[in-house]
């Protein structure tokens, strides 16, 4: 729920919503405090915002949505301008409140965000996500909103600068990220569109299976110089960086439905647990079995 346009620095009391605001330009940094359980808590912004938890459960529900979705602590999720989600609070207490961070950065931002990397206005959040999508972070997203969150706490006079900064470095590493989901969604809806479209349906459909460089750039048809050069372009980084990210995004999805370790590292193509353990690591932020603990605590 948001309150009107508060001054740079405000909170509103509630056992529903402790809310603490401050402000910078074109972007509005909240954190929410709920101390009570309580279900289907109506939510609407009039910006796009980005939510990231801190601690606790939010369960949401919105129309898009098939089944509502669970958000804990590693996780974020967004929420289109003018939509109205609802959300259920189920671990909220007084001793153990839930707390989420909340970031409402305006349309021209991101905008002139997403022009300076060059990318096309079909990378908006607007037009090309639903109300709420869920992401999980990586060790670089997490410590920018753990920036985020210090830069909240701390009532410096630089404190909205450090803001603007953090926020701006969200913005393009998660345009850049929509980005790359736009050519895989595209790449599976249609494989034979462009070479890479082929190459990003390849290794989706063979993520557990050895991948080459030699082999993929043979499939688009190009040198390897070529291939790499065009993949750099299109993706920001190279070939065997993207898939090891594809394969550590596959492997976090199998750890929240309760895979073992050792079934999720061979079937997202690593040869070795203590290389998938290190890697996960490295991209997460904890090994996979605290990343599984973590998941099965939040369900309780």
């Amino acid at each position: 729920m948001l309150y009107g346009n508060p001054s740079a620095f405000d909170s509103v009391h509630t056992l529903i919503d402790h809310r603490s605001v401050v402000n910078a330009p074109g972007i509005q940094l909240c954190m929410y405090e709920t101390f009570e359980r309580c279900e289907q808590v109506p939510f609407r912004t009039d910006e796009l915002m980005f939510c990231a938890m801190v601690e606790g459960k939010k369960v949401m529900h919105h129309q898009s949505l098939q089944q509502a979705r669970d958000f804990t602590p590693g996780q974020s999720f967004v929420i289109a301008a003018d939509e109205q989600v609802h959300i259920d609070f189920p671990l909220a207490t007084l001793a153990r409140p839930t707390r989420c961070l909340t970031l409402e950065v305006d349309a021209e931002r991101i905008a002139n965000v997403a022009e300076q990397m060059s990318l096309s206005a079909q990378c908006s959040y607007h037009e090309q996500q639903p109300a709420t999508l869920q992401l999980t972070h990586s060790t670089t997203t997490e410590a920018i909103y753990q920036r985020l969150a210090g830069a909240f706490t701390e009532n410096k006079s630089d404190r909205a600068l450090l803001i603007e900064l953090a926020t701006t470095e969200l913005i393009v590493r998660l345009l850049r990220e929509q980005d790359h989901h736009a050519l895989l969604r595209c790449a599976l809806h249609d494989p034979q569109a462009t070479a890479l479209h082929q190459v990003l349906s390849h290794i989706e459909q063979h993520i557990a299976a050895p991948l080459d460089v030699d082999t993929l750039a043979r499939l688009a048809c190009m040198s390897r110089s070529k291939f790499f050069s065009e993949f750099r372009r299109h993706l920001g980084m190279t070939p065997h960086a993207y898939i090891l990210k594809r394969r550590l995004e596959h492997a976090g999805l199998m750890l929240e439905r309760s895979k073992a370790v050792t079934e999720t590292c061979f079937a997202c193509g690593f040869n070795s647990i203590s290389h998938f353990s290190r890697s996960f690591k490295q991209y997460y932020g904890q090994a996979p079995s605290a990343y599984i603990a973590q998941n099965n605590k939040s369900e309780k």
